[in-house]
């Protein structure tokens, strides 16, 4: 790793750290993950369970020792956590039917808490520790609505999930798994938390599929089915190998037969390539995805980690009797007398529908419209007699009357308010009038007028003039200076010089390209110069020699 990486590293540990330790101190927990392979350089995942810390490694291949060594540092010195208790395991890809195997075959048992729970935990042996901590909201969930029901657990691998329904106080618990391994921690993880009773809270050891053909067979009703699957198992012990992808519709449909109307089957998958078919399960239950508000805490949900949940609430089913007494139709006889009544008043409908409709208006035939005899003895018909007739509308006379509304006429009368009429007068303020009369004073209009003097403004500044009173004082500086002189007096008086002197410039021109010579004039040469050996070009085509 880079050291950029190690420092980003541990950046995101001690954030991870920070928020872990503050869910654990509100839940009274001691089991939560600070990292998951949120960085490509160091993709590992670090969990915490209690004062000890595991780093599971994801890289391909592994990682190289020295990385796992800088990886185990960062951990020891940002995690706060001893060296000797952080736990550091490769993770292989399993390919093809492979399984996960056992990592050591020693031990290092023992308990922490979740949720005010006890569990064992284990994180030498195997990769898994015996508790799913993806798991933990859910099984807090779990807890919430467990009261006076009959829960099943199938799958149960250690029993965190029974131990969370029995806390919750339910009737019964009945945990079904098919390691014997796994079903003796379930029981020990019971017993930790008071729950002896087997009769009540069984730990059955086996395969699930024959045991539920077995409590169909005896009618047993389930009001909780926890049906939280591994996404492939081939164990030795079953018929054929299960796949939650290929299998779960089929087990669905055989788990509905021991549930009760209105149960609940809890159903999640931990396989990022799952997609449940809802379509097919529309018709029996009611389904609800309860991923996000059962996401752990510190798992990274870009890494597809985290377990899928789903609420299926089995729908009521009518026996057949029912359904056929729902479907059938009842017609109720016809007598003679309603025959008669419905005859009668088809009749008389017809004879009013003759007389509105007059004989020229009839079918075959068309209004004489040029006779008009015929067209004054036709009864005048109203033009728009087939219009809706709004007769019938609501009546709004009875509305809310709206007159007996709150009066506002009491309100705060501001009137009273107080009078600043009284405020001090500053009429009689100091009077200054009688203050000094200036009117007297020297007239100065008649001072001299300076208007038309000559304006200077366009003069050149020579502020930016170089200063040369640090020159070397010599002889011929005097001299210099006073040349320098008789040449400014000349210029300004616009006096031309003799020829044969050392003229000045004659025009603006010139006297702009003489000042600006003499200011690009070079500095003097410091003392001792003459003295200083001049260095020999190696281009210098000169021979001569000192």
């Amino acid at each position: 790793m880079l050291e950029y990486e190690r420092r980003d590293f541990a950046k995101l540990l001690k954030k991870g750290a920070l928020e872990g330790r503050r869910w654990m101190r509100a839940t009274d927990s001691e089991a939560v993950r600070i990292y998951d392979r949120n960085l490509e350089a160091a993709p590992v995942t670090v969990e915490l369970y209690g004062s000890w810390a595991k780093i599971v490694d994801y890289a391909p291949g592994g990682m190289s020792e020295d990385e796992r060594t800088q990886i185990t540092d960062i951990v020891c010195r940002n995690v706060y956590i001893e060296r000797s208790h952080i736990v550091y395991q490769l993770r292989k890809k399993r390919e093809g039917l492979e399984q996960h195997s056992l990592v050591s075959p020693e031990k290092a048992e023992f308990t922490v808490k979740e949720h005010g729970l006890s569990f064992i935990v284990d994180l030498v042996s195997h990769i898994d520790t015996y508790l799913f901590l993806d798991h933990a909201l859910t099984r807090e969930y779990v807890r919430s609505i467990s009261a006076d029901l009959n829960v099943l657990n199938l799958f149960s691998y250690t029993g965190s999930f029974s131990v969370y329904a029995a806390a919750g106080g339910a009737r019964s618990v009945t945990s079904v798994d098919m390691s014997n391994t796994y079903c003796e921690i379930a029981r020990r993880n019971l017993c930790a938390n008071g729950f002896r009773d087997e009769s009540r809270y069984p730990v059955i050891a086996g395969d699930a599929l024959p045991f539920i053909e077995k409590e169909v067979e005896k009618g047993a009703q389930y009001d909780i089915v926890i049906f939280d699957p591994p996404s492939f198992s081939n164990s030795h012990k079953m018929d054929k190998p299960f796949d939650v992808k290929k299998d779960y519709l089929a087990w669905i449909a055989k788990l509905s037969r021991i549930m009760s109307d209105h149960a609940l089957l809890i159903f999640s998958s931990n396989s990022s390539t799952f997609a449940l078919d809802k379509n097919s399960l529309k018709h029996s239950f009611k389904i609800i995805e309860i991923s996000s508000q059962t996401a752990p805490q510190g798992f990274s949900k870009s890494k597809g980690g985290i377990s899928r949940v789903w609420l299926m609430e089995k729908l009521s089913v009518f026996n057949d009797k029912a359904s056929k007494r729902k479907k059938e139709r009842i017609v109720k006889p016809v007598t003679d007398q309603d025959f008669e009544s419905l005859v009668s008043s088809i009749e008389s409908y017809d004879s009013e529908k003759d007389e509105k409709t007059a004989p020229s208006q009839r079918k075959g035939s068309r209004p004489g419209y040029n006779d008009r005899a015929r067209r004054d003895e036709r009864p005048r018909e109203r033009r728009y007699s087939d219009r809706r007739d709004y007769s019938d509308r609501r009546d709004y006379s009875d509305r809310r009357d709206y007159s007996d509304r709150r009066d506002y006429s009491d309100r705060r009368d501001y009137s009273d308010r107080r009078d600043y009429s009284d405020r001090r007068d500053y009429s009689d303020r100091r009077d200054y009038s009688d203050r000094r009369d200036y009117s007297d004073r020297r007239d100065y209009s008649d001072r001299r007028d300076y208007s038309d003097r000559r304006d200077y403004s366009d003069r050149r500044d020579y502020s930016d003039r170089r200063d040369y009173s640090d020159r070397r004082e010599s002889a011929g500086r005097q001299e210099r200076s006073d040349r320098n002189r008789s040449y400014s007096g000349e210029r300004r008086s616009g006096f031309r010089p003799r020829s044969g002197r050392d003229e000045g410039p004659s025009s603006r021109a010139q006297s702009h390209a003489y000042s600006r010579s003499r200011r690009e004039r070079k500095p003097v040469r410091p003392y001792g110069y003459d003295t200083i050996r001049t260095s020999r070009n190696r281009n210098d085509s000169s021979d001569d020699e000192e």
